[in-house]
């Protein structure tokens, strides 16, 4: 406990810091909570779909907090835009969700619906364009997912769903380290708005693959309310770090709250 509290002072101070230097050196304080981490463990089949087994990493003012999710990946064939390499597959996942206690986190594609991916195979890209671009063709030709799995050898769908399992993570990756980031702000949800990463698209080049996504984002908010301990506490947090007055203590008091309430699920 000692070592917590030492650590809950030092937040605060950093959370502090900002008000008391001069403006040409005043920056935004880091919000209490963000993704750190989006890693997929593995890919099942399920019918027509993929259920994606990911863990969400979260740093909760300096603690870090591991939950599991599962989102479904819904496969189907490419239409393509780049006329100099082969359509390989479009996918939609998700979206994502994660609710702790009124803690919410959310991906999607800025509109309530699922990130979609297109996948387009490059001539000489290697093993995983040419797994996937055959799986592309069966697709297309009238073929489910389940069928597909289920006529190839253990080796060529492990091959499959871990060649796209290293893709998607390497996309995820990609999510969390760009983008335009906006801290706290209004909501008209009852929300308190912690930090939004909206990215308008990538394209990548992953594994001899181009990779284009629509538009993403990644919403970390708080919802007060009944049974919502740490979304009660986060927007109480919020509403003192976006209030430019001497709130030092009691963002003191909120902190080590927040932290007892990790300690008591065993976060």
């Amino acid at each position: 406990m000692k070592r917590r509290a030492i650590f809950a002072i030092a937040l605060v101070f950093g959370l502090a810091a900002p008000a008391l230097v001069g403006a040409a050196q005043a920056q935004a304080p880091n919000p209490p909570v963000r993704v750190t981490g989006i890693t997929i463990n593995s890919l099942t089949p399920l019918g027509n779909q993929l259920i994606a087994n990911a863990t969400v990493t979260l740093d909760i003012v300096g603690h870090q907090v591991q939950r599991t999710v599962n989102f479904p990946i819904s496969l189907d064939a490419s239409p393509g835009a780049d006329p100099a390499g082969v359509p390989i597959l479009n996918l939609s996942l998700g979206p994502i969700d994660l609710n702790l206690l009124g803690l919410i986190v959310t991906l999607d594609n800025c509109a309530g619906g699922p990130v979609t991916v297109d996948i387009t195979a490059i001539p000489g890209g290697g093993l995983l364009g040419d797994l996937l671009a055959g799986l592309a063709n069966l697709l297309n030709g009238g073929f489910s997912l389940g069928d597909i799995l289920g006529g190839l050898t253990q080796t060529q769908v492990t091959q499959i769903l871990g060649g796209l399992t290293d893709l998607l993570n390497q996309l995820l990756g990609n999510i969390l380290s760009g983008g335009a980031v906006t801290l706290g702000g209004d909501d008209a949800n009852g929300l308190c708005p912690i930090l939004n990463l909206h990215l308008d698209g990538l394209h990548l080049n992953l594994l001899g693959l181009e990779v284009d996504t629509s538009a993403i984002c990644l919403d970390i908010s708080a919802q007060p309310g009944p049974g919502n301990l740490l979304g009660n506490l986060l927007c109480s947090l919020e509403d003192l770090l976006n209030n430019n007055g001497n709130n030092g203590h009691a963002e003191l008091v909120l902190v080590r709250n927040i932290l007892r309430v990790l300690g008591q699920l065993g976060l």
